[in-house]
């Protein structure tokens, strides 16, 4: 069967799930967009540049599964790779499209537009290769195969491949295979497979206090359903990693609260390190889920990754972690008899009781979310006291969180709520932002209007970069940033379509506020949360301090002293 080499790209796509391509229309990718047009399958959404476009890829894949963008050679391309790295770091899958100058010009080595005119043409694709697990510069020769291949590994790796496609030759008719593209995991060597049930049976029989650690993208390997299962069966307490915040509900009675090295609480810390069968699940210890690397884990963890296990120096390779949890669960292990105290560790029941006139602060706010947040919502978080706050709620059942604890690059999440929105609208989606990462970004949020998308969006204008500013640099003018009428940006980006636009400056305007706007649903709405540049919470502070020491040693310590 003949197909043009534009039309069995998509096909594939389309096969594995992408439906929706993310990106900026360029001059080398024309051609191929006006194949993708033509499709009732796969539709193209433009954003503002190609970098929102990669954020918004890394958004609609935290729901979907999978996702595509596409950028054109050099300047698109390096646009879009700091998003590209996050989904990397993350471990986010996304399909990476290149529109690239014409293959001739390439083996010519021709000096064109868009590169060093050094007729290099490996530079770009040296500059993905340290953040994608899979690339190739598509011939009409290797296209079957290579299509295939790369698609396989990001959906095997979950994590971002680089497809370049040459501008000449979409519309080149080849032969294709008639057969659907199949994607698959293998499965685990059996033998593996048997060594390590038989210890880790030995290991749950003998324990006296088993505990899970849970790490981040257990979602994305699938084993979210699977893990959770195990736990309930075996009633056996577990913690998790600030990254995997709420990937199981934390109603759940075996959840003891969040696991960060010397920062946990000390019944969580206790627990988990004096566990004499320690459960991991995609455990990664960075600097800021460790505490800045205080953790004291058993040496003998169990330490189940996607496609291998190790215990202690005990490895197990060939091992998939979707095998071996389900084993357990077929397994008749003993059942901890352990009843649980309620796993509300953040207080969410405190009264909120909003004190007339009171200039509201981030740790009130933070208080009052615990009362607004639903089950089913769609959580998205920047960096910075966002993201921090978003940490200290007791959430209810089903939430699902979008944000980038690992690669933390501030601006992320407004293009990143424009991805999920366009993945799954019908749930409510709460965005919650600084002022300062809002400027990096804030183009993007025209695209709400332009898709008829309704977020709440919580913008915290606390005039600059709040972190910052607790790490060091307190009054320093780096740290601040320039005062925006954030309405009247808003008013530009509606095009005269109605949104609800609130500013916030006291408890008892927000109390009044957001009932005004749960009632109003089917608007974008935006609360522009008024709080003083040097309103710093403690949590925030104490983690500030780390980071100074650990980043400048002693001249941190001197700078934290002149705040105090």
């Amino acid at each position: 069967m003949k197909k043009t080499i534009g039309d069995f790209l998509l096909d594939r796509l389309s096969q594995i799930g992408i439906h929706k391509i993310f990106g900026v229309p360029g001059d080398y990718n024309l051609q191929f967009l006006m194949q993708a047009e033509k499709r009732k399958d796969i539709e193209f959404v433009g954003n503002r540049n190609e970098l929102n476009a990669a954020y918004t890829a890394d958004g609609y894949a935290r729901i979907k599964g999978i996702s595509a963008i596409l950028t054109t050679y050099g300047v698109g391309d390096l646009s879009a790779l700091n998003g590209v790295a996050g989904a990397y770091a993350e471990s986010v899958p996304m399909v990476c499209l290149s529109g690239v100058p014409p293959l001739y010009s390439i083996k010519q080595r021709a000096f064109l537009h868009h590169t060093t005119a050094e007729g290099n043409y490996e530079d770009i694709m040296n500059c993905y290769q340290p953040f994608t697990v899979a690339q190739v510069r598509i011939t009409p020769q290797n296209a079957i195969e290579e299509i295939d291949r790369v698609l396989q590994v990001c959906i095997r790796e979950m994590r971002p491949v680089y497809i370049q496609i040459p501008s000449d030759i979409t519309f080149f008719e080849i032969e294709v295979p008639d057969n659907k593209m199949i994607s698959w995991i293998q499965k685990s060597d059996p033998l593996q497979l048997s060594e390590l049930l038989h210890v880790l049976k030995n290991r749950l029989q003998r324990a006296k206090s088993p505990v899970m650690l849970l790490g981040n993208a257990i979602d994305r390997f699938g084993l979210k359903e699977i893990t959770q299962n195990l736990l309930e069966k075996l009633n056996i307490p577990f913690a998790t990693q600030s990254a995997a915040q709420a990937v199981l509900d934390q109603g759940l009675p075996q959840w003891i609260g969040e696991y960060n090295g010397g920062a946990s609480l000390d019944s969580v810390k206790k627990l988990v390190e004096h566990s004499d069968c320690l459960f991991g699940i995609n455990v990664k210890f960075t600097d800021s889920n460790s505490g800045y690397f205080t953790q004291n884990i058993p040496e003998n963890m169990i330490d189940i990754l996607p496609f291998r296990t190790t215990i202690g120096r005990q490895v197990f390779e060939d091992v998939n972690a979707a095998d071996i949890l389900n084993a357990l669960v077929k397994n008749d292990l003993p059942k901890n008899t352990t009843i649980y105290a309620s796993s509300n560790k953040f207080n969410s029941q405190t009264r909120w009781v909003a004190e007339h006139g009171k200039g509201l602060t981030l740790d009130r706010f933070w208080l009052k979310m615990n009362h607004f947040i639903q089950a089913n919502d769609v959580l998205v978080t920047d960096a910075g006291t966002s993201m921090r706050g978003v940490r200290s709620l007791s959430l209810p059942s089903d939430i699902m969180i979008i944000n980038q604890p690992l690669w933390l690059s501030i601006g992320y999440s407004l293009p990143a709520l424009f991805g999920s929105l366009m993945a799954e609208s019908e749930r409510r989606h709460v965005l919650f932002i600084g002022d300062g990462s809002f400027q990096l970004t804030a183009q993007e949020a025209s695209a709400f209007f332009t898709h008829d998308l309704n977020p709440i969006i919580f913008l915290v204008n606390n005039k600059g970069y709040t972190i910052e500013r607790s790490i060091m640099g307190l009054y320093s003018a780096f740290n601040d940033i320039p005062e925006w009428n954030y309405q009247k940006l808003f008013d530009a980006f509606s095009n005269n379509k109605p949104y609800s636009y609130y500013q916030i400056t006291t408890e008892d305007e927000l109390e009044v506020k957001l009932q005004e706007l749960e009632a109003n649903p089917h608007k974008l709405r935006v609360v522009e949360i008024m709080i003083d540049a040097f309103d710093i919470p403690k949590k925030v502070q104490d983690s500030a301090d780390r980071i100074a020491f650990f980043n400048y040693g002693e001249r941190g310590l001197k700078e934290l002293n002149r705040k105090i």
